[in-house]
């Protein structure tokens, strides 16, 4: 309110002083209230810039490594692409930590956060600038090689990161080094893609072939995504297979090289998919252990094989040994040993007539707890055969470990026996090998009499191959009998 005097009254000092202090306050309290908005907008300002650098970088970087992430990675790939103007070609690198999903199973969730930054930092130490690199999703990275001359190029650098993994990656616990095992698969521009999005797809769909097909390199090709698609439309009918009853048993005989008479019987899983078509073993069974759909069919098999075992004694033949194959994705089941336990018991097979056959493979994924299950088996009374012996690497120590019955000699050793000379120095040592553990020997893929012959010269015990008999329907198997 301002001050006013009538004229002709005195003027009260007391009241100046007070109207003009009043009037400094209010200007004061002005220039504070005006200060606070600048303030104010100014902190918005920089909260504004703080939250969209924090979308930005939760859009476009991966949090755990601080590498770009798949959005980046296309976002740069584009550029690359629309700036090319040398000649020379694009590679997109998919590298994907194969075993990754084990060690978190295996050792926690901690310990395989662990190895894929180090893996990370591996990747970034061995590029050295000369690339880009970004984490795609949990195991996977991609890499851009911008401007490269041949194939010869982008395999070089393949190979060094594959070099990269050949030592075990530490880890800040008490668990020793942990090997990773990488898969790479690679696209091309122009060849493979002109675009980003293709690039990337066809780069994953071959890193995908190469962990299917346990190759370390794979190159994209137009067949290899023919063969994907066409694996898709397996897994689609396999899983309606066992319902409709399109899976059956072949038996293929086993042969004493004594007695020349049949000894046992090993049964293989065939399948008939879209009509009577048949799907070769090596095709479909990957996909059953990939889709973890052979543990139901594993069960399956074991069923059937000893009901036949079962429907042969009613028809007055000799009890048969049956062998039966196992495969990892069996042992990785919780109910494994009792499932197994219960279809054996309700068959009423004596278990000493059922044989499962492991291969050495089986021990990469975990060694301590398939050589635990591998002894809860023999307590039910079975006989265990290591089959694919010779073809692979096996471990001296871990046969001491093993409680086996059998070595199964593989077809590759089998093919190597000189006839001309009568030598075959890989089987006998196998042999004499067999017999320091006490264990039986069988030699598989034996396709001529001279072969046959020479098997039995050399102490072997049983053979099996097509020079005795093809794997049989059970109509077939039943004649085959007779004849001995």
């Amino acid at each position: 309110m301002p001050l006013t005097i009538a004229e002709g009254e005195p003027i009260d000092a007391m009241l100046v002083i007070e109207y003009y202090d009043r009037s400094k306050e209010s200007l004061r309290e002005s220039r504070i209230y005006f200060l606070n908005i600048i303030v104010n907008m100014l902190r918005d300002t920089r909260q504004k810039t703080l939250y969209e650098e924090m979308l930005y970088n939760s859009a476009y970087f991966d949090q755990a490594t601080k590498l770009a992430n798949r959005n980046m990675l296309i976002k740069r790939l584009e550029q690359i692409i629309h700036d090319k103007k040398e000649s020379g070609e694009i590679a997109v690198v998919v590298i994907e930590l194969a075993n990754l999903r084990i060690i978190k199973d295996t050792f926690g969730h901690n310990i395989g956060e662990q190895v894929m930054v180090k893996s990370a930092t591996i990747l970034e130490n061995i590029l050295e600038g000369c690339c880009y690199i970004a984490r795609l999703n949990e195991g996977k990275f991609a890499i851009i090689l911008p401007n490269v001359e041949n194939t010869g190029q982008i395999e070089e650098h393949a190979n060094k990161i594959l070099a990269s993994f050949s030592d075990p990656i530490s880890t800040d616990t008490k668990i020793e080094a942990l090997f990773v095992v990488i898969c790479i698969g690679i696209s091309v521009y122009p060849d493979h893609g002109r675009d980003a999005d293709t690039l990337l797809k066809n780069a994953d769909l071959a890193s995908y072939q190469a962990k299917n097909i346990n190759q370390k390199i794979v190159f994209y090709t137009e067949q290899l995504e023919d063969n994907i698609a066409e694996n898709t439309l397996f897994i689609n009918r396999l899983f309606k297979s066992l319902q409709n009853d399109e899976f059956f048993l072949e038996f293929q005989p086993q042969i004493s090289c004594v007695t020349g008479k049949t000894v046992g019987i090993e049964a293989l899983l065939r399948w008939t998919s879209d009509g009577n078509k048949r799907v070769p073993p090596d095709r479909f069974i990957p996909i059953l252990e990939q889709t973890g759909l052979i543990y139901d069919v594993g069960l399956w098999v074991l069923e059937q094989t000893l009901q036949e075992h079962n429907r042969l004694m009613a028809k007055g033949f000799p009890p048969l040994r049956v062998s039966v194959n196992l495969s990892v994705v069996q042992f990785q089941g919780e109910e494994f040993i009792p499932d197994f336990a219960r279809i054996i018991e309700k068959s009423g097979v004596d278990p000493k007539y059922i044989e499962l056959e492991i291969t050495e493979s089986l021990f990469s994924k975990d060694p301590e707890d398939v050589l635990n299950k591998i002894y809860q088996l023999k307590d039910l009374g079975v006989n265990i055969a290591i089959d694919d012996f010779g073809k692979g690497y096996s471990s001296l120590n871990r046969l001491k470990l093993v409680p086996f019955d059998r070595l199964k000699i593989d077809k590759e050793i089998i093919d190597y026996i000189d006839l001309e000379i009568k030598e075959a120095p890989l089987t006998e040592v196998i042999i004499l090998l067999g017999r320091t553990f006490r264990a039986g020997i069988i030699a598989e893929g034996v396709e001529t009499k001279e072969q046959a012959d020479f098997l039995g010269s050399i102490d072997c015990d049983e053979m099996q191959g097509y020079y005795f008999s093809r794997p049989l329907s059970s109509k077939a198997l039943e004649e085959f009998l007779k004849r001995e």
